[in-house]
């Protein structure tokens, strides 16, 4: 646990010192009060509207953290030939897939932290209470999972792709399955990240998701993290470096 606590908080530290989350951060903001001056369709639906653009935004922008910086975690490492004295320590090539995991997800739920408050913080400032707290708090629980989904995820592509190609890879799989979902070929089959995304239940102030279901994407969530960061355990061991 010590080994990849240390990997864990060296990637934070990488990702302080860079100048993405600052930029996305600000971007967000940027975008959210300018969204915020716009008046159209009355006060209910320009607050659907601005609930929409508030979401999308703490959604997509950590997502997007999480893929770009799981991405270039190993091939980093390798090009660099820093991992070299990593592995020379005594760290297991599983302690070091699980600190670069732990640590991409640390830094995309900081992220996400930030940028949902900021989103809900800009409500509260206009006075608009009709959302539940407690579907926010579903929305914000439910996000995390798929957080977890996509840093595993994009660490076991990264031992078979590029970092630029792993970066589309994943960012299409997201995309592509919150825009299409079931109606993908062969999606019986496949993962359903989309059933993490329960903005149109805020954006439209639904009932809450029931905490049976909310505990099933839990468990749904967690199995597939475990086998993807198993299965780049066991591909990891077997590379040659």
């Amino acid at each position: 646990m010590r080994n990849i606590a240390i990997l864990g908080k060296g990637v934070l530290r990488e990702f302080l010192r860079r100048k993405d989350f600052y930029l996305i951060f600000a971007l967000q903001i940027v975008m959210i009060l300018y969204v915020a001056t716009i008046s159209f369709g009355g006060e209910r639906g320009f607050g659907r509207y601005f609930k929409e653009i508030g979401i999308s935004l703490a959604y997509i922008f950590s997502v997007i953290i999480a893929v770009i910086f799981a991405s270039r975690q190993i091939p980093q490492e390798i090009e660099s030939k820093t991992i070299y004295p990593i592995l020379a320590h005594p760290v297991s090539r599983t302690e070091f897939i699980l600190g670069k995991f732990a640590g991409v997800f640390l830094i995309a739920a900081m992220s996400f932290t930030l940028f949902y408050a900021t989103f809900i913080a800009s409500f509260l400032l206009r006075g608009d209470l009709s959302t539940p707290p407690l579907l926010f708090l579903e929305g914000y629980v439910l996000h995390l999972f798929l957080l977890s989904f996509f840093t595993s995820l994009t660490i076991l592509l990264s031992l078979f792709l590029s970092t630029a190609a792993n970066s589309g890879v994943s960012l299409i799989v997201y995309f592509g399955t919150n825009w299409f979902g079931a109606s993908i070929p062969g999606s019986l089959y496949l993962p359903h990240p989309e059933l993490f995304d329960i903005k149109e239940k805020i954006i439209h102030t639904w009932d809450i998701v029931p905490a049976w279901v909310v505990l099933f994407l839990g468990i749904y969530a967690a199995l597939y993290t475990a086998f993807f960061l198993v299965s780049a355990s066991a591909v990891f061991k077997r590379r040659n470096l």
